[in-house]
């Protein structure tokens, strides 16, 4: 027995995206284009959401859509291309130990902060230390 195939309501709602998001995947060539309904509609089997949270998934962990459709180009393509994805695991690690150290120097800095500001006045300038806080942070130290 298959599955009931998925409008794009349905497909987008499953993959916690919009419907907008689902045609803007397709035209960029990250999800394949689907078969149409005699009325036209665009119609998904399950393997379309898998792909959709699969690219969510990635984008959530840095991922930018061109190296998300490099990874899905190169996935069972076998040994050939082992040395492609060795390549991009190891920049995605790097810029992955970056990031971290990004985060904790601003984690720090801002727990820092809060403690401090806790101990200020009612009227304090607090949100421009904010705003200095988060631009500073984006500078490597």
């Amino acid at each position: 027995m298959t599955a009931k195939p998925l409008l794009i309501g349905k497909l987008a709602a499953s993959a916690g995206i919009k419907p907008d998001s689902v045609r803007f995947y397709e035209r960029s060539g990250l999800l394949p284009k689907p078969q149409r309904s005699a009325s036209g509609y665009r119609v998904y089997d399950r393997s379309a959401v898998i792909q959709l949270r699969f690219i969510k998934r990635a984008q959530s962990l840095g991922f930018s859509l061109d190296e998300v459709r490099r990874i899905l180009h190169l996935k069972g393509q076998g040994r050939t291309t082992c040395r492609s994805v060795m390549r991009m695991a190891e920049a995605t690690l790097e810029e992955t130990e970056i990031k971290l150290r990004n985060l904790q120097n601003f984690r720090d800095s801002l727990a820092a902060n809060v403690k401090r500001w806790r101990k200020l006045p009612a009227q304090r300038k607090c949100a421009a230390e904010f705003c200095d806080l988060i631009e500073s942070s984006g500078q490597t130290p």
